[in-house]
């Protein structure tokens, strides 16, 4: 079950054998006219698991208003007291790994890396990749 996957960006002291690397990518761009971005289709996806964390104060929810977040505007949500894109794409990235992970049969994911990169031509756009390699304890 995905829920039970570990995910620690060091290594752990169990012994364990390496199943592989588990990829997940991200992106609030467009597929294209009328067609939704991955990140947009699973953040409805994962909303009621997005609002419980918020609830529950897991997920910033006030946000501090720099000039940077103002400059950035819909994707750090400062003005809204909502989540930023950056913190949801996180989560929804943590949560697609470990399903990639079960479905090998890992029981953790070490070593686990990000990247956000912003689209230097339209700002507003960014792209997260997260990977790690999958286990399964002895």
């Amino acid at each position: 079950m995905s829920s039970e996957i570990i995910l620690t960006t060091g290594d752990l002291k169990q012994d364990y054998e390496v199943l592989g690397p588990v990829y997940f990518q991200l992106s609030n761009r467009g597929g294209g006219l009328f067609k939704a971005s991955v990140f947009s289709t699973l953040k409805t996806k994962y909303s009621a698991q997005i609002q419980a964390l918020k609830n529950a104060g897991g997920i910033n929810t006030k946000p501090e208003v720099t000039r940077a977040a103002r400059f950035l505007g819909g994707i750090v949500g400062e003005f809204a007291q909502e989540p930023t894109d950056f913190e949801i794409s996180f989560y929804i990235a943590t949560q697609e790994i470990k399903k990639r992970a079960a479905s090998m049969g890992a029981h953790g994911v070490v070593c686990m890396r990000q990247d956000i990169d912003l689209d230097s031509t339209g700002f507003q756009y960014f792209y997260l990749q997260m990977y790690g390699t999958a286990v399964r304890f002895k």
